[in-house]
């Protein structure tokens, strides 16, 4: 019986020391966050989701065709501004480059626009070399 009373006294003891460690001997490295941001956390991101956003609400009724249109408008401009700032421009694999706003689909092939970086231009996610769809979202990628 003795013997179970020091065992417990022990355990107690140490549940006690790492409960009040943080407190007493604080550690002086500081945390190190290593995820990455998510898309939506970006500027660019956050403008691509404005954009699929105002698309929904129009697409559902909730958007009447002249806010649509200044909304479009004004995201448009931000998602531009975004891709400009990182120097990545949205293009397609078949026809070279291209610069329309907010678009995911090439207008001439109906291909899915990449970016410099090899980035989906709808979703972000990194493109594994010689891929058909974007693994993120599905878009496909070549005619």
């Amino acid at each position: 019986m003795f013997v179970e009373a020091v065992a417990a006294g022990v355990v107690g003891a140490a549940l006690l020391w790492l409960v009040l460690q943080p407190i007493v001997a604080p550690s002086h490295a500081p945390a190190v966050d290593l995820d990455p941001l998510d898309p939506e956390e970006t500027p660019r991101g956050q403008a691509l989701l404005a954009l699929k956003e105002i698309e929904f609400d129009r697409a559902t009724g909730k958007l009447s065709d002249v806010d649509y249109a200044e909304l479009n408008t004004r995201y448009s401009a931000a998602a531009i501004a975004a891709l400009d700032a990182t120097g990545v421009s949205p293009h397609c694999r078949v026809h070279g480059s291209r610069n329309e706003a907010g678009a995911i689909y090439c207008a001439d092939c109906g291909a899915g626009l990449i970016t410099a970086t090899d980035d989906c231009a709808g979703c972000g996610v990194a493109l594994p070399p010689d891929s058909s769809f974007c693994p993120g979202c599905g878009t496909p990628l070549q005619a």
